[in-house]
């Protein structure tokens, strides 16, 4: 009975965030993202429940308001908008660091893309071209990823059976993009791929528990 009451809490976090979604500015989402982890921590949530609700707040509710931001190699604005730039380690570390994810968003952005993954992501694997990435994704559950290319970062998603790459795009300094992981020229263009899970267990916990990230260089 508990665990269904949850589920219908959960739920109804989701359908709030979706109804608020474009009436809210972005510090009164976070301040919702920051009053529903204090509430899951509370009712002792699953790993699996976190990693749904984080999900949906990153792809639907936090990643809608970066775009529009543009690319910029030296950008490291810390708020979206169209007046803004991000270069694209600011884009992986700024967003989460907003959601809740503690950690010195500066010193992550300045590492080399496969320092990042490894400072914050598990199970972390080589691959060598961008059908093998997809693949290997589409084997696994929905989740947010963290892709280091030879000299640029981004967040591979797996939402609806789907394949995204999220990220900064530097072609004609786009900036923030979602775009179909397998179209994306920023993937294509490389043969060298670094990928590993972010949302899984540890950093959920670390999440729910605020705890701060040792970042090694």
């Amino acid at each position: 009975m508990r665990y269904f009451i949850f589920i219908l809490l959960l739920n109804s976090f989701i359908v709030e965030a979706e109804a608020q979604a474009d009436a809210l500015t972005y510090d009164q989402a976070l301040a919702q993202i920051k009053r529903d982890k204090a509430q899951l921590k509370a009712n002792n949530a699953s790993a699996d429940s976190c990693r749904n609700y984080l999900l949906h707040q990153f792809e639907n509710v936090i990643f809608p308001y970066w775009i529009r931001t543009k690319w910029d190699y030296n950008g490291y604005t810390n708020r979206p908008g169209e007046d803004k730039i991000v270069a694209c380690g600011y884009f992986v570390s700024t967003p989460l660091k907003h959601m809740g994810f503690n950690w010195n968003r500066f010193d992550l952005a300045k590492m080399y893309s496969l320092k990042i993954v490894q400072n914050t992501c598990s199970e972390i694997k080589k691959h060598t071209n961008i059908k093998t990435v997809i693949e290997y994704v589409k084997r696994r559950p929905n989740n947010l990823y963290i892709v280091g290319l030879d000299s640029h970062v981004g967040f591979i998603l797996k939402s609806n059976n789907k394949v995204w790459f999220v990220h900064s795009n530097y072609y004609g300094s786009v900036g923030p993009e979602k775009e179909l992981a397998i179209d994306s020229p920023a993937l294509n263009s490389i043969y060298s791929y670094h990928i590993g899970t972010f949302f899984n267990e540890q950093n959920i916990k670390k999440w729910l528990d605020g705890t701060a990230y040792i970042l090694e260089k």
